[in-house]
């Protein structure tokens, strides 16, 4: 019968030979000879056995598991073993099936973004009460409002609930900082989450999208809003959203960021 060396078993199979003398010291895959010079090879037996081990891997079986199975082989367990993988196989595809219409949706989604006309006109909504998880901030800085984001997804029941890329994550500027003119302060870190303890008020909103995160850009647009609602004896009536349409997670560029700031207003009672 043909031997083979361990360095030649682990050229052909690709794996290290660090894993095949792992595999000897649990008792999964003893060498057929080891020679005085501490040499290992193995014959035709051990490779078919290799051969299961490594299928038994990819199905995710853990060694002791596998070790069990190829020390007691019967029908039986034999059954049992096709029985689990075709189980662990439709898994994988359901997995698969939800984490491609994750995708699309993604997809989707950025396309609808990237098609936004920064230079929109600005916008008067009626939006609805919004459910939502805020934590305090006092921030300028992007990462550390992302981290924040981070903070506030670990307690979301959902963890599968990637807020970046669905426009749901944003920062809140508070209403004395709107009026001193201090934008990038950042007063709340927040998440739109249905499941939230916290809310955003509804009612009339001033909206407009716009693309950068200079400062000079940021302040060119809030001066935008501002000018609008001096024109039409309008104020702001709370803290003003924005909210991330396109931000750090999808890429590196800030003038490819897009942002939504929406801010709650009234009519000035001096009207």
């Amino acid at each position: 019968m043909k031997l083979y060396r361990i360095g030649q078993v682990s050229k052909l199979y690709g794996i290290s030979v660090e894993t095949l003398r792992h595999y000897e010291k649990l008792g999964l895959l003893l060498p057929s000879k080891v020679t005085d010079s501490g040499y290992r090879y193995y014959d035709s037996r051990q490779i078919w056995k290799l051969n299961l081990i490594r299928t038994l891997r990819k199905l995710d079986l853990g060694l002791s598991d596998i070790a069990h199975f190829i020390q007691d082989r019967t029908l039986d367990s034999s059954a049992a073993l096709l029985n689990l993988q075709l189980e662990t196989i439709a898994k994988k595809k359901s997995e698969l099936e939800q984490l491609e219409q994750e995708l699309k949706h993604r997809q989707a989604y950025l396309e609808k973004a990237r098609a936004i006309n920064e230079a929109s006109e600005i916008r008067r909504q009626v939006l609805p009460e919004r459910k939502a998880r805020i934590l305090p901030a006092k921030t300028s800085n992007l990462w550390e409002v992302d981290r924040i984001h981070k903070e506030i997804e670990s307690q979301m029941t959902d963890q599968k609930i990637a807020y970046f890329a669905w426009g749901k994550a944003g920062v809140l500027v508070g209403q004395a900082a709107l009026e001193q003119g201090e934008y990038h302060t950042y007063k709340q870190v927040f998440i739109f989450d249905e499941e939230g303890d916290d809310q955003l008020t509804g009612g009339d909103y001033l909206c407009l999208y716009y693309r950068g995160e200079s400062p000079e850009v940021i302040a060119q647009q809030y001066q935008r809003l501002r000018d609008y609602m001096n024109r039409y004896q309008l104020e702001a009536a709370g803290p003003a959203l924005e909210i991330y349409k396109l931000d750090i997670h999808e890429t590196d560029r800030q003038e490819e960021y897009l942002t939504e700031i929406q801010i709650p207003y009234r009519t000035s009672p001096d009207k």
